[in-house]
C-alpha cells in the first residue's frame, strides 16, 4: 500500500451555529454497478444492495424527503428556515428559543426517502434496508443527560414511539454517540462523542425489519475512513405497525442537567438508501467490508462505491464480506483491485474460514488503474463470509469490490 493512497481527513473544523459548510463536503457516491446474470444452471442466487435513493441537496433540496418538520409549532418565525440546504449538504439549525408542540422539547426533523412526486420508499417487515450518509456534528451540538436524537426510525403518525434512535447522550458524565432500540429495550452500541466532533464521519445503518425477534441491526461509524464502531444485534424487534421510515435532524429534550444546550446545527451529505435484494449475482463494495488493519479510502480515482479498501502494510490485514446465498452453489469470485507498485501483492482468499486460493495481485499501471482477478469458490446455503488476507509484509492491493456470479 502506498502512503500516497491514505485518505485525508474530510472537512475543516466547524464551530458555532453560523459556521459555513466545509469546502470538502462530498458529493453523493454512485450506486453499485449493474451486474450481469449468472450463467445458466449455476444455481447461484445471492443477496446484494440495490441503490434506491440518492438525493443531491443542491439539486433536489428538501423535496428529497417525505415530510419536513420545520418549527411545526411556529415558536420561532425569525429563525426560519431551520431546515435548509447549504451547498450539497442538508442543514438543521436549532436555537435555544425553539419549541416543539410539547414545550419541554425541541424538534427540527425530516422524514422518509422521497423518490418522486407522491412516492417514497416503504420499509416493510421481512425487508432489509440500509441508510448510509456522511454526518457533521459541530462542537456546539453536545450530548445531554436527557435525549438528544439525531436520527430515528419510526412508523408514520404523531405520538408513536421510536423504533430506533441514534442519540448524543451523557453517560456517567461522558459524552457519547449511541444507538438504541427502545421498542426492544436494547442498546446496540455506544462510542465517545468528543473524537467525532467537528469532522465528517460516515454512518452506515443496516436494518432488517421484523416484529418480535425477527429483526436485526448493524451500525457502523467511520472517521477518516477508520472504523470507530461496527456492531450487530440480531433477534430484536424493529417494527411496530404499518411501515418503518427514517428521520433525520435534531430532536432534544430541554431537561438536560449538564448545561450542554446551545444554539447549534447538524449537517448531512452523501445520503443514500439501499434495499437488500436477492438476485442471480451480487456486487459487494468496499464500504460493506469489515476491516482489520485498514481504512475506507478515497484518495485515488476510479473506485465504484463510497471508497476503496486500503489495508495496512502488514501481513494479516484483511477485508471480509458477509453475504447470503439462497442455496449451495458454485460461483466465480471476481476481485477488482489496484496495485501501483512494481511487485505483486499476495493474499489468501478464504470462504467460510476455509482457504479457497492463494492469489497474487499483479501490478497495475498506477493506483488509479483498476484490474480484476477471478477464481472459483463454493458457497453454502445461507450466510457466507469471504475474506481476503494479505500474506506479505507490504500488505494487499487496494480493493474496490468483489463480485459473485
Amino acid at each position: 500500500m502506498s502512503t500516497l493512497s491514505r485518505r485525508s481527513v474530510l472537512g475543516a473544523a466547524l464551530a458555532g451555529a453560523a459556521a459555513a459548510l466545509p469546502s470538502t463536503a462530498r458529493a453523493a457516491a454512485p450506486g453499485p454497478p449493474p451486474t450481469a446474470p449468472a450463467a445458466a444452471g449455476s444455481g447461484l442466487s445471492v443477496d446484494s444492495w440495490h441503490l434506491r435513493w440518492s438525493p443531491s441537496a443542491a439539486a433536489d433540496g428538501l423535496a428529497a424527503f417525505e415530510t419536513v418538520e420545520d418549527d411545526r409549532a411556529g415558536s420561532h418565525p425569525a429563525g426560519h428556515p431551520h431546515i435548509r440546504t447549504e451547498g450539497d449538504a442538508f442543514r438543521w439549525d436549532m436555537h435555544l428559543v425553539d419549541r416543539d408542540s410539547m414545550t419541554d422539547r425541541q424538534r427540527q426533523e425530516v422524514t422518509g426517502m422521497r423518490t418522486g412526486p407522491g412516492s417514497f420508499l416503504e420499509w416493510k417487515p421481512g425487508q432489509t434496508w440500509r441508510a448510509a450518509y456522511a454526518l457533521f456534528i459541530p462542537g456546539s451540538l453536545r450530548a445531554t443527560t436527557s435525549f438528544t436524537h439525531i436520527m430515528q426510525l419510526k412508523q408514520p403518525g404523531d405520538g408513536t414511539s421510536p423504533i430506533l434512535v441514534q442519540s448524543l447522550r451523557r453517560v456517567s458524565g461522558t459524552p457519547t454517540v449511541e444507538l438504541q432500540l427502545p421498542v426492544a429495550g436494547v442498546l446496540v452500541g455506544r462510542t465517545p462523542l468528543e473524537p467525532l466532533h467537528d469532522r465528517w464521519i460516515d454512518v452506515d445503518l443496516q436494518v432488517r425489519v421484523g416484529d418480535g425477534t425477527s429483526g436485526s441491526v448493524r451500525w457502523i461509524l467511520r472517521s477518516a475512513g477508520a472504523v470507530v464502531t461496527d456492531v450487530t444485534r440480531t433477534g430484536v424487534d424493529t417494527f411496530l405497525a404499518d411501515r418503518v421510515r427514517p428521520k433525520w435532524g435534531i430532536y432534544r429534550s430541554l431537561g438536560d442537567t449538564s448545561g450542554s444546550l446551545r444554539d447549534c446545527h447538524l449537517l448531512t451529505t452523501s445520503m443514500r438508501g439501499y434495499q437488500l435484494v436477492s438476485g442471480s449475482s451480487g456486487v459487494y463494495r468496499a464500504e460493506e467490508a469489515r476491516l482489520s488493519q485498514g481504512v475506507l479510502d478515497t484518495g485515488h480515482r476510479g473506485y465504484t462505491g463510497a471508497g476503496f479498501v486500503n489495508l495496512s502494510d502488514a501481513a494479516g490485514s484483511h477485508a471480509e464480506w458477509t453475504l447470503h446465498s439462497a442455496a449451495a452453489a458454485s460461483a466465480t469470485l471476481t476481485v477488482r483491485y489496484a496495485n501501483g507498485t512494481a511487485a505483486g501483492r499476495p493474499m489468501d482468499v478464504t470462504v467460510n474460514g476455509a482457504r479457497a486460493a492463494a492469489v497474487s495481485f499483479p501490478p497495475t499501471a498506477d493506483w488509479d488503474t483498476w484490474a480484476a482477478t477471478s477464481l472459483p469458490v463454493a458457497l453454502r446455503a445461507g450466510t457466507n463470509t469471504v475474506r481476503l488476507t494479505a500474506t506479505g509484509a507490504a500488505g494487499g492491493p487496494n480493493l474496490d469490490r468483489i463480485e459473485l456470479r
